[in-house]
């Protein structure tokens, strides 16, 4: 048997809940289109764009490769297992691996070996 304060409580929302049956329903459909809507934008916003491989890239890491492994002053660095290349002073730089790094004098030349121009770095 139910208590009396616990049955008043119940009886409330049944009749809120009965009186407000199609704002409910119209407050659910609204929710449910802005989330559904909401990941549609947000996976089209961040969709990576495709990688284009225009070239044959595959190295052979046993032989020598076409590649610096020279530090400079100024230039650009990528990682050999990676896509994106950055300036020399980037802070995203700093995290690649250094046995990986890869340098280029210029963007032609990182661009033409394949990467992309990663513009967090501006």
């Amino acid at each position: 048997m139910m208590e009396p304060h616990q049955f008043s409580i119940l009886t409330k929302i049944f009749y809120f809940v009965k009186k407000n049956k199609l704002l409910l329903i119209f407050g659910f459909l609204l929710i449910s289109a802005s989330f559904a809507l909401g990941i549609i934008i947000g996976g089209q916003f961040f969709k990576r764009p495709p990688l284009i491989i225009d070239k044959d890239l595959i190295l052979d890491l046993n032989q020598e490769n076409t590649f610096s492994n020279q530090k400079s002053e100024k230039g650009y660095v990528a990682s050999l297992k990676g896509k994106y290349y950055y300036p020399i002073d980037c802070p995203l730089a700093k995290n690649l691996s250094e046995k990986n790094k890869i340098y280029f004098n210029s963007k032609e030349e990182a661009e033409n070996n394949g990467y992309i121009y990663n513009n967090r770095c501006d």
